[in-house]
């Protein structure tokens, strides 16, 4: 696993089942006497026939970490690694029937796939030609739900293609919905005909739900607030647009104390190198003064400037060890590569460019980079928002929302600004017959002082014409990579290529299932 993968108080243990903690409820807190909450958290990180999602490990670590400061839930299940039939023995075994819940907080990262109408959660041996036994159905989920009888159901998809309403109704249902739920928050990573982006340590998505939780440091955090937030984080991701189901009254709430959350937030503030709201963990700190009067600071690195330069100074890499990094990647996937694969099928051509020139990473690339807290410009990547010319006859035609909308238009710039000899790296593989798709894994590499980060993208061309490709097409794989510049790369040279085999595995048993189906 690339360096800075996992979330480090739990890097050294991979879980493979479920285990639970139980949470004493504060005797202020009303809730329905009787009725229990449960967290069942779900990240399959490992599958057999798709490429690993290794940041789906750290989403649910992450997430447990969330709500155990919460105090709210009776019980927390997480779960690393499940197939379809654990995944529902999971859900069943933590809310047995003949105990009614007060919540239900129900989180998934992993793979999603949308055939026809249904969404499936992806078991870890998911097969698309037995979606319903090697994954679970959105429907079948919602169906161990509604045995429940929960008072608050929330559901938390961190998967492609994940926007499938839980609340199948044409018209806002009653409150109280019979054999069903009162309070429904479903949040989706994304519309159901759209990918989700992974990152290190945790997946965009989970990254974001996380930020929306600890943004208030007072008062109540309400589930709607959350919505609120990840819409804003996503308003200029044309390729990945959250969804959300929401039945409530609006009063529903993740905590009611922000306050309750100042340790977890101080972690992840640190962990994540998000802004410092001001709030700190004091937990460790002594508040045995002699004056009686706690400490409100956070400890104070007692190094000096110079002391911190010079220790930051030891961090930040060389030309020599970028050239090193990199060649070691590159040269090692080639190697992996170079190897007979479906010779009979494709022909692979290999190619290497000094520049970013392969459109299909580039908005990627920028997304991620640009939000990174990088000390240098060694990468430029920017979004621009450029204000569009006034056209009131299109302003008038389109209404008042989409006026809004058409008023700015994005303009995204990606340029290497230092020197660098290989920057690029593509595999194409042209398929010899032509009722398959052309496959191009494009790795790309932008270096920054501290660290060397790596971008990962697999696409589908469909044909434009008997013998020619489009530019645009299915992303099949997309993740990033932040590593130091002594780390070892061999356990990604191997993630890379599996991500590519994968991909030319599943396009090949596709198009022969839908020749076999006529």
């Amino acid at each position: 696993m690339p360096s800075g993968s996992s979330l480090d108080k739990h890097s050294a243990t991979k879980r493979p089942s479920c285990w639970s903690v139980s949470r004493s409820l504060d005797a202020n807190v009303v809730v329905e006497i009787g009725m229990p909450s449960t967290a069942i958290l779900i990240g399959n990180a490992s599958y057999v026939n798709a490429n690993d999602l290794s940041c789906c490990r750290d989403d649910v670590l992450a997430m447990r970490e969330l709500l155990e400061a919460t105090s709210r839930f009776d019980k927390i299940i997480d779960c690393i690694d499940l197939d379809a039939d654990s995944m529902r023995d999971a859900v069943r075994n933590a809310l047995p029937p003949e105990e009614k819940q007060n919540e239900v907080f129900f989180f998934f990262s992993g793979h999603g796939a949308q055939i026809e109408s249904e969404f499936y959660y992806c078991g870890t041996k998911f097969e698309y030609k037995r979606p319903n036994e090697t994954g679970v159905s959105h429907s079948d989920l919602h169906g161990l739900f509604r045995a429940a009888s929960p008072t608050t159901l929330v559901v938390v998809i961190d998967a492609c293609y994940s926007g499938t309403p839980l609340v199948k109704q044409e018209l806002p249902p009653p409150p109280l919905v019979k054999d069903g739920f009162r309070n429904v928050f479903q949040f989706s990573s994304s519309m159901n005909d759209q990918t989700s982006m992974g990152g290190v340590p945790l997946s965009d998505y989970t990254r974001a739900f996380i930020e929306a939780s600890i943004r208030k440091t007072e008062g109540a955090i309400y589930y709607t607030d959350l919505s609120n937030t990840l819409r804003d984080n996503f308003l200029q991701n044309d390729g990945q647009t959250p969804f959300f189901v929401y039945q409530g009254t609006g009063r529903e709430t993740l905590v009611d104390d922000a306050k309750t959350l100042d340790g977890f937030r101080a972690r992840m503030t640190a962990h994540l190198n998000l802004p410092d709201t001001g709030v700190h963990d004091t937990s460790t700190e002594d508040v045995s003064a002699s004056d009686g009067a706690s400490n409100s600071q956070a400890p104070v690195d007692a190094r000096s400037p110079m002391q911190l330069i010079l220790a930051a100074e030891e961090k930040i890499g060389s030309p020599t060890q970028m050239k090193d990094l990199i060649g070691r990647l590159f040269d090692g996937l080639k190697a992996r590569l170079g190897a007979p694969q479906f010779t009979e099928l494709f022909d692979t051509e290999v190619s290497e460019r000094s520049r970013y020139t392969e459109p299909t990473s580039e908005e990627f690339m920028i997304r991620v980079l640009s939000r990174e807290n990088r000390p240098d410009r060694l990468v430029t990547a920017e979004i621009k928002l450029e204000k569009r010319r006034a056209n009131p006859w299109a302003s008038a035609s389109a209404g008042i929302i989409a006026a809004i909308n058409q008023d700015y238009t994005e303009h995204f710039n990606l340029e290497l600004n230092c020197s660098l000899e290989r920057a690029q790296l593509t595999i194409s593989l042209t398929p010899k017959f032509r009722i398959l798709k052309r496959l191009v894994l494009v790795v790309s590499c932008a270096p920054s002082l501290e660290h060397c980060y790596v971008f990962e993208v697999v696409v589908k061309h469909p044909r434009t014409d008997w013998d020619a490709f489009s530019t645009d097409g299915e992303e099949v794989v997309k993740r990033w990579y932040k590593l130091e510049w002594d780390a070892e790369t061999a356990s990604l040279i191997d993630k890379v290529y599996d991500g590519l085999i994968s991909a030319v595995k599943n396009h090949i048993g596709e198009t022969t299932q839908r020749l076999t189906d006529g």
